[in-house]
């Protein structure tokens, strides 16, 4: 379990790159693959072929097989994890004949979310954002140094006249509803075509998207708690890190309403008018989630100018304590200084009498006191205490 406390809200990890890195590319000409990832497993390919009373699972297609799969009777969905071996994509894209600037856009990870019409396919790049369960809402709010609570890569839809071809970065994603409804034929996903299960996968893509932006209010809310309490140096940490992951996160989030708005227009080929309204759904959604990150990146840049002004008061409190201790002992320094002089009252009767005086020791302790006293209650009636 993660430490809830304050003190414990900072770790030292790596924070997510505000520019992704692209590789070297000068001088190549459009359509060209990067080089293979060094080390890159195989992709592993799963498919599923459905329609109302069929249904077949299958993995460990090659692309040439996938290309059969996909032009018997049914819709076929070929889902791709892996696409460090270009060499992989580019069967794919041969096979199922995609343009070469898509396999390139497939290929290199760092796209921005885009749709583009060839011929007879329309092809879709988004950026998925999926919350690490691992990581609690608690410990996310420090993303500034700390565990940045959510995963963000590229994933690229292909769409067929019966198929749809998803190629994602890694294993693990945000589909497994939809294929266990697919498994089932819950729903209607089994009884319409492929333009619906690309909507049905966006849908998803979009939907959890909230579950991060949850733990992004939940964060922002728990350091303007903080920014007002404990206006510490961690907390000015942890809000810049908030606001930088917001950043990110905006960035694979706002351009995808271009691409569903792409899609829902009635002249998108391989769009029915039947799924249109799904697609529409789903853009809403997102206008949702747009309105949210919007929101969350005003409230923080309120939240750090709250920070700033709730650390200047501190000082400002402190500084007037200070001010007033100092105004305090001002006249008894004088006092002091006056009876420090050391002249000679044999000299001169004018020379401090009362030093002389009995009870001079006495009255200049009480002098000092009376002065003290005296500033005290003038500045608790001008409430500067």
């Amino acid at each position: 379990m993660a430490d809830e406390t304050p003190s414990g809200l900072l770790r030292s990890s790596p924070r997510r790159p505000i520019v992704e890195r692209r590789s070297h590319t000068v001088g190549l000409p459009p359509g060209s693959l990067p080089a293979a990832a060094a080390g890159a497993a195989p992709p592993r390919v799963t498919a599923f072929q459905y329609g109302p009373d069929l249904f077949e699972e299958v993995e460990g297609l090659s692309a040439a097989e996938a290309r059969a799969f996909s032009d018997r009777p049914g819709i076929a969905w070929i889902n791709v994890d892996g696409v460090g071996d270009t060499a992989t994509v580019a069967a794919f894209g041969e096979a199922f004949g995609l343009h070469p600037l898509a396999v390139e856009d497939i290929a290199r990870t760092t796209q921005r979310p885009k749709m583009e019409v060839y011929d007879d396919l329309v092809f879709v790049v988004v950026r998925s954002v999926r919350a690490t369960e691992a990581t609690p809402e608690a410990a996310y709010c420090a993303v500034g140094n700390a565990v940045p609570g959510h995963t963000i890569e590229q994933i690229s839809f292909v769409l067929g006249p019966d198929f749809v071809l998803s190629f994602q970065e890694d294993e693990g994603d945000v589909f497994d509803a939809l294929r266990a409804r697919i498994r089932t034929g819950a729903g209607r996903v089994r009884g319409l075509g492929a333009d619906y299960l690309l909507s049905s996968l966006l849908d998803l893509v979009v939907d959890h998207t909230f579950a991060t932006l949850e733990r992004m209010g939940d964060a922002t809310e728990t350091l303007e708690t903080l920014a007002l309490d404990d206006p510490a140096p961690s907390v000015q940490a942890a809000i810049s890190g908030l606001r930088r992951e917001i950043a990110v996160l905006r960035r694979a989030v706002w351009p995808l309403r271009d691409v569903l708005a792409g899609l829902g227009r009635d002249d998108t080929p391989l769009i029915t008018a039947g799924t249109q309204p799904y697609l529409r759904d789903v853009y809403e959604h997102l206008v949702q989630a747009v309105e949210v990150l919007e929101s969350l990146r005003e409230i923080l840049a309120s939240i750090a100018d709250l920070y700033l002004s709730a650390v200047a008061m501190r000082q400002n409190q402190v500084m007037k304590l200070l001010t007033v201790i100092s105004t305090v002992f001002l006249p008894l320094t004088f006092v002091a200084g006056v009876y420090g002089m050391n002249f000679d009252p044999d000299a001169s009767p004018l020379n401090m009498p009362e030093l002389r005086w009995f009870y001079g020791y006495p009255f200049s302790l009480g002098l000092m006191l009376a002065i003290a006293g005296g500033m005290y209650v003038f500045f608790r009636r001008k409430g500067w205490f």
